[in-house]
């Protein structure tokens, strides 16, 4: 009697000790598979990040003194100007670009305004489909202190035929889906005197 009440009690032991080993390997996992999530890939200036609605192709950046189109910046302020090929990955012309790319190490900045390279407009619908070279600024106060490096993060849209909502089609913000370091330059070389 003694016997079968000993590997009764060993086989609850190691039933439960199995049950715990399991449970702590699947929230080993599952911590794992979070701290992966949240790292943001690294990218190389001039690669082109896909980022759901777009691709994007960080080219350069640099500090300036007015806009592409030849108006000044506001009083007490300076820009960042940052370069790039941009495209619309969807079947509809767009102008929701706006929350594309964000300056990872600067304070509180708003969206920047887009401006077409090849003649200095301001952008408004990007076309499906129809590469852009566009310029990106952000107007800062001028006494804030810049970093010698830019970081900017490519946030991310995917695609759902039906929300949550509506049950219409629509584009939803996925996050960041990539990094890119570049260094930020003096004045834009038109400025030079």
């Amino acid at each position: 009697m003694k016997s079968k009440t000993g590997k009764a009690w060993l086989t609850k032991l190691l039933a439960g000790a199995g049950g715990l080993l399991a449970a702590s390997i699947s929230l080993g996992y599952s911590l794992y598979e979070r701290r992966q999530a949240d790292v943001v890939p690294q990218v190389d200036v001039a690669t082109p990040v896909e980022a759901g609605r777009w691709k994007v192709s960080v080219t350069g950046s640099a500090l300036g003194k007015e806009m592409p189109n030849g108006a000044k910046i506001s009083p007490g302020k300076k820009a960042i100007i940052v370069n790039m090929m941009l495209e619309n990955l969807s079947a509809q012309s767009s102008n929701l670009y706006g929350d594309l790319i964000k300056p990872a190490n600067l304070p509180d900045t708003s969206k920047p305004q887009y401006y077409l390279t090849r003649d200095r407009a301001i952008l408004w619908d990007l076309q499906p489909r129809m590469p852009e070279a566009v310029t990106a600024v952000w107007e800062v106060p001028e006494n804030i202190a810049l970093p010698d490096v830019l970081r900017l993060q490519v946030e991310g849209e995917f695609f759902k035929p039906r929300d949550n909502l509506y049950s219409a089609p629509g584009w939803f913000p996925s996050g960041p889906v990539a990094e890119i370091a570049l260094p930020l330059a003096g004045e834009t070389p038109e400025e030079k005197p």
